[in-house]
């Protein structure tokens, strides 16, 4: 009986239906078949007015995203979010000349073994200099891609305060960076 429930509510399309007349349709045993349908979420039953409609999950959201102006409001912030976080991704794995993040990371890694100290240690300020030429990026895209590669591969880098320009953790500047 659930799936003779479900095809009907999917039927119904973006109006819904209401409960009353489901159990019209079905009789006293459709109440079960919609608790166990709400349960393994398949069905939303809301109020239309004062009567209970039964919709699909993808129904229901064409209904409020056409009914609910809150919801609307609040889909479109979330779809600015979305494509928000998609072009940063997109931004963070890719360089304008060298594609993945590896490029970024090579330069970078060869930056510090050029430049660094008996002892390894590098200002920021240098690599930046280097792998922004090299990678045709920004400087703010510099520190935010250090940052990112430097929280993803503890073991590989240190970094110590000081300098005029680095990264910010734990609310502090950070003006050096080695190899491990």
């Amino acid at each position: 009986m659930n799936s003779q429930i479900l095809e009907k509510v999917q039927a119904s399309g973006v109006c819904g239906i209401k409960k009353a007349e489901l159990k019209k349709l079905f009789g006293s045993d459709c109440e079960s078949s919609l608790e166990s349908l709400l349960k393994e979420d398949k069905v939303i039953v809301d109020n239309k007015g004062v009567a209970h409609y039964v919709w699909s999950k993808e129904n229901y959201l064409s209904h409020i995203s056409q009914n609910d102006p809150k919801f609307k409001i609040i889909s479109k912030i979330v779809k600015n979010l979305e494509n928000s976080v998609n072009q940063l991704k997109s931004d963070f794995t890719k360089t304008p000349n060298d594609g993945p993040t590896s490029g970024f990371q090579n330069n970078f890694d060869d930056a510090i073994a050029e430049m660094s100290t008996s002892l390894g240690w590098v200002q920021f300020s240098n690599i930046r200099q280097k792998v922004c030429q090299a990678c045709n990026i920004p400087t703010e895209k510099f520190y935010s891609l250090a940052l990112s590669l430097i929280e993803s591969n503890p073991s590989r880098y240190e970094i110590s305060t000081g300098g005029q320009e680095g990264i910010q953790m734990r609310g502090m500047l950070h003006g050096y960076v080695r190899r491990l």
